[in-house]
């Protein structure tokens, strides 16, 4: 299971002191074919309305890409820059588009304490960042999807300082930010502490601030202060089997909502099961809920090929939220990397 690792770690290490001036551009290319993309329209009562049923998305039958490509160097000692830079195809009922996912410096301020200013990946939940090579599989989960909605910047990013550094077996992290909204006034703070107290075992508590925006336009899908705490584990005498959960937990709009997640490696072979759920505020509202389950297959070293089926049930107006598709999603997804 690939679980996210903090921007701010990395950073750390590849702004080592004494690091030789040095560039490097890596990135991928992803190519996703929909198999199925079934899904149906619900009336106020979250009922399916069949006047309004529909049966096949015109993305059934249809090819879609997309890629990324970054550059990393470091000009000077003990300091790193980064640039991210994601694009997408004109495809079937598609626009291409050009988008600046991170630009950022990260600096080795002193032995085991990194600064990183800039637009960099948010820092909290396992799932920071759709890139394809990164994701669990080929749709995000309901966690990143929630906190993607909160951050006004692309893809889940989030701008201004953050100060890393090891206390004991503890990797702390702290983070002044824009407000997640961007709002005018208001300024964001990120608190994130890592562990691994034994091998194989991943723990992170995160919790991010974020002014009420509830007389603003943004409104209902403001979910303010969030909580999120996960864990991945290696099993340890079965080889290449792991489990992992990420539960979140925001102070408006949404209760809670968890994601969990086994997979298996085998060689070239991985296969994977996710459930997730999210209970909402709202009196009367419904869960939302998705059950995943994908096979993949490492043609070579820089190439694999994902099968994903996804059965959703989301009835609830804010769907866009969650990220669930309701119904079926059936797709096959190649990645290729550089």
């Amino acid at each position: 299971m690939k679980k996210k690792l903090l921007p701010l770690a990395i950073a750390a290490a590849m702004a080592a002191p004494g690091l030789a001036a040095a560039a490097d551009t890596s990135g991928y290319g992803d190519i996703i074919y929909t198999a199925t993309d079934d899904y149906s329209k619900y009336g106020p009562d979250g009922q399916k309305d069949t006047a309004d049923d529909l049966s096949k998305s015109a993305t059934t039958g249809k090819f879609g890409a997309s890629g990324e490509v970054d550059f990393s160097g470091s000009p000077a000692d003990g300091v790193t820059v980064r640039m991210d830079v994601d694009l997408s195809a004109a495809t079937y009922a598609a626009a291409s588009s050009v988008n600046l996912e991170q630009v950022n410096f990260a600096w080795g301020a002193t032995e085991g304490v990194t600064v990183i200013g800039g637009i960099f990946n948010n820092p909290i939940g396992m799932e920071s960042q759709a890139d394809a090579p990164d994701m669990w599989g080929t749709n995000a989960g309901v966690v990143h999807n929630i906190l993607d909605n909160q951050t006004a910047l692309y893809d889940n990013n989030v701008a201004g300082l953050a100060v890393a550094g090891a206390v004991g077996p503890v990797t702390l992290t702290g983070a002044y930010l824009n407000d997640l909204y961007q709002s005018n006034e208001q300024n964001s703070i990120a608190l994130v502490a890592n562990a691994s107290p034994i091998a194989g075992l991943d723990l992170e508590l995160g919790y991010v601030s974020q002014a009420s925006q509830a007389d603003s336009a943004h409104g209902a899908t403001d979910a303010e202060n969030v909580i999120d705490f996960n864990v991945a584990y290696a099993i340890p005498g079965v080889a290449g089997l792991s489990v992992a959960l990420d539960y979140l937990s925001p102070s408006k709009v949404i209760d809670s909502a968890y994601e969990l997640k086994i997979d298996y490696k085998n060689g070239p072979y991985g296969a994977g099961l996710r459930t997730e759920s999210v209970s909402w505020s709202a009196s009367g509202s419904q869960d939302s809920t998705r059950d995943t389950f994908h096979v993949s297959y490492a043609a070579a070293s820089n190439l694999t090929a994902i099968l994903e089926i996804a059965s959703g049930d989301d009835k609830n107006p804010m769907t866009t939220v969650t990220g669930i598709q309701p119904d079926n999603l059936t797709t096959l997804e190649l990645i290729a990397t550089f």
